[in-house]
């Protein structure tokens, strides 16, 4: 599968997770006599939070993250989807970036 592939599989079993959960908490919500409009602000806010939720852990696993090794420096560089190429470039750039504390 390419990346393009998953990344569309990814955000559509997203979108149904979140209209399963937005459709149960409304089913709840509405046994108890809710406002409509408070009903579907409520359901709404659980599909973008349901969607924002696995989209970030995706983003999160599907990335590789390279870190500083210097004491008290925090430069920090996320890649995804790169490359042997690219991931060894990105490597070489956090070990010798500009912003190292004992340059400064």
């Amino acid at each position: 599968m390419s990346r393009k592939t998953v990344s569309r599989l990814v955000l559509t079993v997203s979108v149904v997770v979140g209209v399963a959960n937005a459709v149960s908490i409304g089913t709840k919500l509405a046994a108890y006599d809710v406002p409509l409009s408070l009903l579907v602000d409520c359901t709404l806010a659980c599909l973008a939070s349901t969607v924002w939720l696995v989209a970030g852990l995706t983003t999160a696993f599907a990335s590789t993250t390279y870190r500083c090794t210097e004491p008290g420096c925090d430069f920090t560089v996320r890649v995804r989807h790169g490359d042997a190429a690219e991931n060894r470039r990105w490597q070489e750039t956090v070990a010798e970036h500009p912003t190292h504390p004992y340059r400064a």
